[in-house]
């Protein structure tokens, strides 16, 4: 089971967004939902966050999410193709997904991925510790001691409560904002730890550790991919430019969003919609 939000009509073509993570949830993204005037707009909680039921840690793992994203993909493609919209950790599961199932997919927007193979995994675990500040690490702490006050009904509220404040910390600029820009309070819901506890932990503790090729396949695929990356971001244009473009097909567009922070789905809905939608319509 999955909590799944739909906007627009299922008459016409669908897009299934894919948000953040490992451990985010779809709320952050419903900016996209003013896509629904022309599309079916598909937004779900990945297995084990938002607010889709919590599961056995053993489930937790890279394959079990690309399995489920197919899932999702069979029940709303009828017969034809879907596309996918994928954000950051999205983003990741959207590249390794239509590398696999090149023929499911019509086409496919890709946004500021942070990792895609043991190399720039290690760079990208390199940057953002550089970010970490004493700070951090004080809040963490002092919603671990808050954690054991929160009422828990399937075992798993008190450490997602610390989960979504640290997702809710919006910290102004570096390293995903531009400068003295922050996202809007109390975007997301309800974190899961143990998503981000399971798949991106280890990966923190031991770059060395990430085995997964997400872009292993990635040029089979032979439609149209919109790739876009922020100014901003430090995961943005240039370091896509620089570490992931080379892995994508030829055909891959990838434009910059200029002023903007890694989410500017949600920041700038607007600008996203015009140039998701010349996209989509080409």
């Amino acid at each position: 089971k999955y909590h799944i939000k739909e906007f627009g009509s299922s008459k016409n073509p669908t897009i299934i967004v894919i948000h953040g993570g490992p451990g985010g949830d779809l709320n952050y993204l419903l900016p996209l939902k003013n896509l629904a005037e022309d599309f079916h707009v598909v937004f779900y909680d990945q297995r084990g966050t938002g607010l889709s039921p919590r599961v056995k840690l053993e489930q937790l793992t890279i394959e079990q999410y690309i399995q489920d994203l197919d899932d999702i993909v069979e029940t709303y493609n009828g017969k034809g193709k879907v596309s996918l919209i994928g954000h950051s950790w999205g983003g990741i599961l959207a590249i390794d997904y239509i590398g696999r199932y090149p023929n499911k997919i019509s086409h496919a927007v890709i946004a500021e991925p942070g990792m895609l193979n043991q190399s720039t995994a290690k760079i990208f675990i390199k940057e953002l510790k550089s970010y970490q500040s004493f700070g951090d690490t004080l809040f963490f702490l002092k919603k671990m001691i808050q954690a054991p006050f929160v009422k828990s009904f399937d075992g798993h509220e008190r450490f997602d409560f610390v989960m979504t404040e640290m997702l809710n910390r919006n910290k102004p600029g570096k390293p995903y904002q531009c400068e003295g820009k922050s996202l809007p309070p109390n975007l997301f819901v309800r974190g899961g730890f143990e998503s981000f506890n399971q798949i991106l932990k280890p990966v923190f503790d031991d770059p060395d550790s990430f085995k997964h090729e997400f872009a292993k396949n990635i040029k089979d695929f032979k439609e149209k991919i919109l790739y876009m990356s922020s100014s901003c971001s430090f995961i943005g244009y240039d370091f896509q430019e620089k570490y992931h473009i080379p892995l994508m097909p030829k055909q891959t567009q990838h434009i910059k969003a200029p002023k903007m922070g890694h989410n500017f789905f949600t920041t700038h809905p607007e600008w996203s919609k015009e140039k998701i939608l010349n996209f989509l319509n080409d």
